[in-house]
């Protein structure tokens, strides 16, 4: 991701995202706009791909933790 683009939280990126998507989808778009924009759209995607990933690994570990951590009590 370029600069601009990596001080974008997941939230924001996911928001710029569907922006692209709908510039996109404009059947009259310049080539080089659309080809602009579909590198930083691959480049949001993989950001946002790689913080869901990070996300799905800590709720694992924090469920794996708590299920350890379970000593027969009911909270």
């Amino acid at each position: 991701m370029d600069k601009a683009s990596s001080k974008l939280s997941f939230s924001q990126s996911l928001k710029r995202l569907e922006e692209i998507v709908e510039k996109l989808e404009d059947p009259n778009i310049d080539l080089e706009e659309g080809l602009k924009l579909l590198e930083e759209g691959v480049k949001l995607h993989k950001y946002c791909k790689q913080k869901l990933t990070e996300a799905s690994v800590k709720i694992s570990t924090i469920l794996k933790e708590d299920n350890n951590s379970d000593d027969g009590e009911v909270n």
